[in-house]
């Protein structure tokens, strides 16, 4: 189940990989043909739009542009291969787009909100991926709304059930039509974007049909290589392998290894207490180890709090741990957020994600959830 760092931290998709860029510096090429032109209404006179490229790792300013009285506004770079690039007011405002060669897109938006209100025109992969937002969002309003009632009720273990299979159906539903897209177009940048959506765990046959694919269409692409990379690393936690080391520091400021915990069963399970599914998903997890944990099981818990728009982060783990009541003592944090050295470390790219170690530190499994997990744990003792 794909669920947070891109399900519900709402700054869209794969993009949530790419960093906010300074301000940016007007286009100085000679050629000044409009290449990519828009209208924005509710805008003022002279407000400022940007372009930007994005790569996998960074965000890098392309192009200014100027808002006429009619709202109307175009940039003059010149798109020269296809990539994703940003159309934004400021870095809470704005849309991604996949733009290539020979396009002339046109996009229309309300200025006071791009992304919920954007149409484009002439560009076939942005206009895919604009279809592919609307069912991103949809998936994420519901999860929000399951969320909610979640925190209001917490102690109804009938609710949390009937909780859990409508947020599953609905991932089920947003990944059939993810899946739809890769099978139609697997070397394409919206693929890529849609299979980032989807559990690798789950999804891993498909990650790779859209790697290949990619390899075939756009072997010299930056997106390529990063995305190469990032499949290549999913093999580091196959079932058998010894699960890396991490040492962080507990809500006290003192240091626990992972390692430590050798001679038990214990489950690596990273969240954070702005995730709403790792919410709804600890009652399971307090369960399991409140079963299984005079037989050996503990739970060795690492949190991704530290976002950026986090001013009190620490305190947010905190009272998170407190009112989840997580009654083991293994919390562990570099709040950090998405830039906590266990994303790499462990190739996260959602949470919950969850990772079960045997007594001698090897991975068993990844990913299990409710029944599973307990299921899991009751082979094992």
């Amino acid at each position: 189940m794909k669920t947070l760092k891109n399900i519900f931290l709402i700054n869209l998709l794969i993009f949530t990989f790419f960093a906010c860029g300074d301000d940016t510096q007007p286009n100085t090429d000679a050629d000044k043909t409009p290449t990519i032109t828009g209208n924005l209404t509710n805008t003022p006179f002279g407000t400022s739009v940007y372009l930007d490229y994005l790569t996998p790792t960074n965000l890098i300013p392309k192009d200014t542009a100027t808002v006429d009285k009619d709202g109307n506004f175009a940039f003059t770079y010149p798109i020269e291969e296809v990539g994703y690039y940003r159309i934004r007011i400021n870095n809470q405002n704005f849309v991604n787009l996949i733009l290539n060669k020979g396009e002339t897109p046109v996009l229309k938006a309300d200025g006071s909100n791009i992304m919920g209100t954007y149409k484009i025109e002439g560009s076939e992969e942005s206009e895919k991926l604009r279809k592919f937002n609307l069912a991103y969002q949809v998936n994420a309003q519901t999860q929000d709304s399951l969320g909610r009632l979640y925190q209001q009720n917490p102690s109804d273990q009938q609710l949390f059930i009937e909780m859990q299979i409508a947020s599953h159906s609905a991932i089920a539903k947003m990944n059939n039509y993810f899946k739809s897209i890769i099978n139609e177009t697997p070397g394409s940048l919206v693929s890529l974007a849609a299979v980032q959506m989807m559990d690798a765990e789950e999804n891993f046959e498909l990650y790779k049909k859209v790697n290949d694919a990619l390899q075939k269409e756009m072997p010299n692409s930056i997106y390529t290589e990063n995305f190469n990379e990032k499949v290549s690393k999913m093999s580091v936690l196959a079932p058998g392998s010894e699960a890396p080391d991490i040492t962080l520091n507990d809500v006290n400021g003192n240091p626990i290894s992972l390692s430590s915990l050798k001679g038990k069963v214990v489950l690596v399970d990273f969240w954070a207490s702005w995730c709403k599914p790792c919410r709804i998903e600890n009652p399971n997890v307090v369960e399991a180890y409140k079963k299984f944990n005079k037989q050996g099981f503990e739970v060795f818990s690492v949190s991704l709090d530290g976002m950026q728009q986090q001013p009190n982060a620490k305190q947010d783990w905190i009272n998170a741990i407190e009112k989840d009541n997580l009654i083991w003592k293994n919390h562990v944090s570099d709040l950090q957020g998405w830039s906590s050295s266990v994303v790499p470390l462990y190739n996260i790219s959602g949470i919950p994600f969850a990772v079960l170690l045997d007594r001698e530190g090897k991975i068993i499994a990844k990913n299990l959830r409710g029944e599973e997990l307990h299921n899991k744990l009751a082979e094992l003792f």
